[in-house]
């Protein structure tokens, strides 16, 4: 469905460069996550279980989200066009959600905490990321609308083709990823209550996905100017933020905090649909629109960051 993609034939068959950086990203991830376990046997055994499941996992709700998610899909929905992979088209959050289910499976049959196995996860599935959106520039996917800023336009971070510049956000998006595990595996030196860990990467993937998905514009699982991962992307930051909200307050802890949080979730979301719309169908410059998102993104990510630590005094003082 992409004829865009770059591949070339290999003994009899065309591989796609996108597939082998994916590649590199499971072989990553599956290299972090034991290296993350290397000192427990047992956590091992589940993450050996955890990646064997995943790769099946996420690959089925990958391509289910896309076949049911994605608007071009839908007049060519079939059962025989569903199974068709090699037609293209997955669904990024439908990887990490196999990904995770695959993780949670694993620590029951193992009897490894699921919070710890997730922690580890979590942290693979980002160096996954790397590669796999590195993956993107070797497709139609991961660009922007047409750049209007002249020096952005001719920068590295702009895709040129005959009539306009695009952001490479796919290559914006590998960065993030980058930057999130560093801070994660950061946060791991600390040995932090298992859980917590998953908690701050879902936190922080919630947001700035939320803000990649909104400058992309490639047409992926997009229905008009609102993108379905990005509805997902909004989702997720937003459960984290009650759930640490409903812990605080059932500990009686920070409830100032906890109820500011919870305040939050809506007036989060209602600000990013007030500025989708200002980036989409006003005529307001983009980076200042685009500096109105880091704003209104910037209230839950500092919220979310102080309900952990106050988590984590709480964990301490119980100990």
């Amino acid at each position: 469905m992409h004829e865009d993609a770059l591949s070339f034939p290999f003994l009899g068959s065309q591989v796609y460069a996108y597939g082998l950086l994916v590649m590199l990203g499971v072989l990553l991830a599956m290299g972090l996550a034991l290296f993350l376990t290397r000192k427990n046997s047992r956590e091992q055994q589940a993450t050996a279980l955890t990646a064997v499941l995943a790769l099946p996992l996420g690959l089925i709700l990958a391509r289910l989200m896309y076949v049911f998610l994605d608007p071009t899909f839908r007049p060519l929905l079939s059962i025989s066009n569903a199974l068709n992979i090699t037609t293209g088209g997955l669904s990024m959050f439908g990887a990490l959600m196999g990904a995770a289910l695959a993780a949670c499976i694993a620590a029951r049959l193992t009897r490894v905490p699921a919070a710890r196995m997730l922690d580890v996860t979590v942290a693979a599935l980002l160096a996954f990321l790397i590669p796999a959106r590195l993956g993107e520039g070797y497709t139609a996917l991961g660009v922007s609308r047409p750049l209007t800023t002249p020096w952005l336009a001719d920068s590295f971070l702009a895709r040129q083709d005959d009539y306009d510049a695009y952001l490479r956000t796919y290559l914006l998006e590998a960065m993030i990823a980058l930057i999130l595990l560093v801070i994660l595996l950061r946060f791991l030196r600390r040995k932090p209550r298992h859980g917590r860990a998953f908690a701050l990467a879902c936190l922080l993937f919630g947001i700035t996905q939320t803000l990649m998905e909104s400058l992309r514009y490639d047409g992926h699982m997009r229905f008009s100017f609102i993108g379905v991962q990005q509805v997902l992307a909004v989702t997720l930051f937003c459960l984290v933020l009650i759930v640490l909200a409903v812990r605080l307050l059932k500990a009686n802890l920070a409830r100032l905090l906890a109820v500011l949080s919870l305040i939050a979730v809506p007036l989060s979301v209602a600000g990013g649909v007030g500025v989708e719309f200002l980036i989409d169908r006003s005529e307001m410059g983009k980076l200042i629109s685009y500096a109105l998102y880091l704003l209104v993104l910037a209230i839950p990510a500092a919220l979310g960051i102080l309900m952990l630590k106050q988590e984590e005094r709480l964990g301490q003082s119980t100990d």
